[in-house]
């Protein structure tokens, strides 16, 4: 009984309203801006999850179009849509806050892979902690380590995203990891998009948020890794590790994070 008292106590305000956004209340002077043609300012959040637009004509219109996620109508097909399959237009925001030096990293691969005869972007954020090393090298190699590890599906029908992405953050976790004595303490997040002909698949380690804007109302495409949601608290605790509420909850008091690619403090990566 006070298990479960503990955990309806921890349940995370972010899992109630994925679609809320938590400001930076660092110097906005300090704010650096990447722009590029036809930008749109975006704020970035994921587990591998997959969007599909596809056709739908049993509604009797023709050719209306309408966005599928994990399988499920979730819907239609707007300019929103258009944008982001049709035209690589992207945008960049990065805000210092109180650091001392920027430890959040970004990269864009456009058209950083055909496979099959069908190009796919690569957009991903990695948001460090400790340092900007591991982000530095995730934007250096994460998208090269995807194109590495690609596993087809049975039958060779397409790519098996979630064995892919599993596969690409676990050698891009063992990457920084390996030969960092000294640096236990230095981590990033990482949410990445694989952009392709009518699909977006996300996929992320740790609390930076992917979101799809559908006429200005956000649609979750991922799910923050926060010690204090029920799930990730009971894998924590299971894997010998503690939470403290120090300053918000964090694993053994340090990581805002219950998930991390670098950080030898945090937990190994189990599930995606």
């Amino acid at each position: 009984m006070e298990k479960e008292e503990k955990i309806q106590s921890l349940h995370s305000p972010s899992t109630k309203h994925p679609w809320k956004m938590t400001s930076d209340s660092g110097d906005f002077s300090r704010l650096t801006v990447i722009k590029t043609e036809n930008a749109h300012q975006r704020r970035l959040k994921c587990t591998c999850q997959t969007v599909n637009i596809s056709e739908n004509t049993s509604t009797g219109v023709d050719k209306e179009r309408d966005l599928l996620l994990n399988g499920s109508k979730a819907c239609k097909q707007n300019d929103d849509v258009q944008t982001l399959t049709c035209r690589s237009s992207h945008g960049v925001v990065s805000v210092i806050g109180r650091r001392r030096e920027m430890e959040d990293a970004v990269k864009v691969g456009l058209g950083f892979m055909v496979k099959g005869g069908e190009k796919f972007d690569f957009y991903g954020v990695y948001d460090g902690h400790g340092g900007s090393g591991v982000a530095e090298e995730c934007k250096e190699r994460l998208h090269k380590v995807l194109v590495e590890e690609i596993v087809v599906e049975e039958g060779g029908n397409g790519i098996d995203w979630g064995r892919t992405m599993k596969r690409s953050f676990e050698k891009m976790d063992e990457e920084v990891s390996r030969g960092r004595l000294g640096e236990e303490m230095v981590g990033s997040t990482a949410v990445v998009a694989v952009v392709g002909n009518g699909k977006v698949v996300v996929a992320n380690c740790g609390d930076s948020r992917a979101v799809l804007s559908r006429g200005g109302v956000a649609v979750a495409l991922s799910f923050d890794h926060k010690p204090e949601r029920p799930d990730e608290l009971e894998r924590v605790e299971a894997a010998g590790g503690r939470v403290i509420n120090w300053n918000g909850h964090r694993v053994l008091g340090v990581l805002a994070t219950s998930r991390s690619i670098g950080m030898l403090i945090s937990p190994k990566i189990l599930k995606l």
